[in-house]
């Protein structure tokens, strides 16, 4: 099963404040690929909570791409691939608001949320945090950059559900009451598109 892991920091607490944004795409639980870039934000406004959180200064972001320029590359990396995210609605509402800022269409991206992922699959653990599940795993994790967070979020969406299709994970996470969401509103279809080829598209 191939899908990609998202994850955006932010300047300050503006959801069109994103400064820097990982993703990994893993098959059958190993990378395979990753992007990772900073981002310039409309505003130059940093919080020093923020900073403070993942280390971001303004100056290092001064010749960063905005977030419009690099969108092609980043929908062109997530394909037809199932997005996730540990905390959706937080790095989706990102990516939506980032979207919306620059008057760029919305794509309907299926996804789903490892939060509430391991809340479902593992109600006996004390804290659901990407911190503290990569550290009860065993993950290699440099806490808030963006693309180890995208790339342990990965890792515990494979540690949940070791399916060998989407089709597999569909069943499973339907059995705990998850279903696949789709940007453009409401749930993703139940069944995912065939397989093309080699690749389940």
């Amino acid at each position: 099963m191939r899908y990609v892991a998202i994850d955006f920091e932010t300047a300050n607490n503006q959801p069109t404040s994103a400064c820097s944004v990982g993703l990994a795409k893993m098959e059958d639980g190993k990378l395979i690929d990753s992007y990772y870039t900073l981002i310039r934000p409309p505003s130059d406004y940093f919080s020093p909570m923020n900073i403070s959180i993942h280390g971001i200064q303004p100056e290092d972001v001064e010749d960063a791409p905005e977030f419009d320029l690099i969108w092609p590359d980043i929908l062109l990396f997530i394909g037809d691939d199932l997005l996730i995210a540990h905390n959706a609605p937080f790095d989706i509402g990102i990516l939506r608001a980032m979207l919306t800022h620059y008057e760029l269409p919305i794509p309907p991206l299926r996804y789903t949320c490892t939060v509430r992922i391991s809340r479902k699959v593992w109600p006996q653990f004390s804290s659901h945090r990407l911190t503290d599940l990569s550290r009860r795993f065993g993950f290699d994790y440099r806490a808030h950059h963006a693309l180890d967070d995208a790339v342990n979020c990965a890792l515990l969406f494979h540690q949940a559900c070791p399916c060998r299709t989407e089709r597999e994970a569909v069943e499973f996470f339907l059995d705990r009451g998850i279903r696949f969401q789709s940007m453009t509103g409401g749930h993703a279809p139940l069944e995912p598109p065939e397989p093309k080829g080699d690749l389940l598209l």
